[in-house]
């Protein structure tokens, strides 16, 4: 199943089963680190799948519960993220992340066109030292299409896992393109046990990292933004907020060794009683500076106004990303950022994390 893109910024609540590979009318327009390491290169399509990529993850206080889902029969869980604000978070340059995706023999009714065993977890901490528990043999799926890299979704009762690497891109209703990604996916994970009072939230991407980067020239690259756990305090209250419209554009030049780009042209947007709500006139995307090295990069990630001047200040505005492929012929980054801006008529703390995919033009 494909995602269908109408706008950048999807909002994706705290909650996160059940929704990679499926289709939404909001979306974007427009791993790293060691690579996949199986036995042999990756067949698009096919399972096993063993791969390893970075992210940048978050503790926070939150409201976690855990059910049994009606549909499939297999456990599910909820983590609401319950404050604005990071009470712990992953050392500069993220964590690395690396799972495996195996053929379920055995699966539940109604668990996929491609039922698979998900295994996935971090050997790093965060700074104050909290350890991802991650998840061993959980049912879930993958879905595969045109060749890409393969889109995992998996939940238990204390984790949940979604990657997505294909989007429909749709303008005024009218189908434009799909953006594919067939040698890397993006990544969203969070978890946090049944009645916990923290959880951790993370954004990343796993895939086969570039080997023969160039060594001169730009490139420029299209893609989607995929929101992850993105919240601000509304008077005590955890409101969703996210990027609509727009489009996503990286510009690596490699001689320079820089990536630049983003989000723009876009809205900083909520939901209130069932309609958008600007936030922050001044707001027209993010955007993201980043230097090279190898095959990955590490720098920062804003909000930013038509003149790309920062909006608001933060504590925190990191953001990773990698190369997959020949020649970097796709990219994938993270973003985390921590801070305060004026929402919606006031000075209001938020946290804003996600993730772009995207391929050479």
């Amino acid at each position: 199943m494909t995602r269908k893109a109408f706008v950048t910024g999807a909002f994706v609540l705290a909650v996160l089963p059940a929704i990679a590979g499926c289709s939404k009318t909001a979306g974007v327009a427009a791993a790293g680190g060691g690579g996949v390491t199986p036995a042999g290169p990756v067949t698009a399509g096919s399972l096993p799948i063993t791969a390893s990529g970075k992210a940048l993850a978050f503790r926070a206080n939150s409201q976690n519960t855990s059910s049994v889902s009606s549909y499939t029969n297999l456990p599910q869980s909820q983590q609401q993220i319950a404050q604005a604000s990071m009470l712990e978070k992953s050392a500069p340059g993220g964590i690395r992340i690396e799972g495996s995706l195996n053929k379920d023999a055995s699966p539940n009714p109604n668990q996929g066109v491609n039922p698979a065993l998900v295994t996935a977890g971090s050997p790093d901490a965060l700074q104050n030292g909290t350890r991802i528990a991650g998840m061993t043999d959980v049912k879930g799926n993958v879905y595969f299409e045109n060749g890409n890299f393969g889109d995992a979704q998996a939940s238990s009762n204390s984790a949940n896992l979604s990657s997505v690497g294909v989007y429909n891109v749709y303008r005024n209703n009218a189908f434009v393109e799909q953006i594919v990604m067939k040698h890397g996916t993006t990544i969203r994970y969070q978890e946090g046990v049944d009645g916990a009072g923290t959880a951790t939230y993370a954004v990343g991407y796993i895939g086969n990292n570039t080997t023969n980067m160039p060594g001169s020239g730009t490139a420029t690259y299209k893609g989607f933004n995929e929101s992850g756990t993105s919240v601000y305090d509304d008077n005590g209250t955890m409101q969703y907020l996210g990027l609509s419209g727009g489009t996503v554009e990286l510009t690596a030049d490699f001689g320079a060794g820089t990536v630049k780009g983003g989000i723009k042209n876009a809205r900083l947007t909520t939901f209130k009683n069932q309609q958008e709500l600007v936030l922050n006139n001044a707001v027209t995307g993010l955007n993201i500076n980043a230097n090279i090295t190898g095959s990955e990069y590490t720098g920062t990630a804003q909000l930013v106004d038509a003149n790309n001047a920062a909006v608001g200040t933060t504590t925190t505005n990191e953001a990773i990303g990698a190369f997959f492929g020949d020649a970097a012929a796709e990219t994938a980054a993270a973003y985390m950022i921590e801070g305060n801006a004026m929402l919606d008529g006031q000075n209001r703390p938020y946290i804003m994390s996600g993730t772009i995919g995207a391929v050479k033009n």
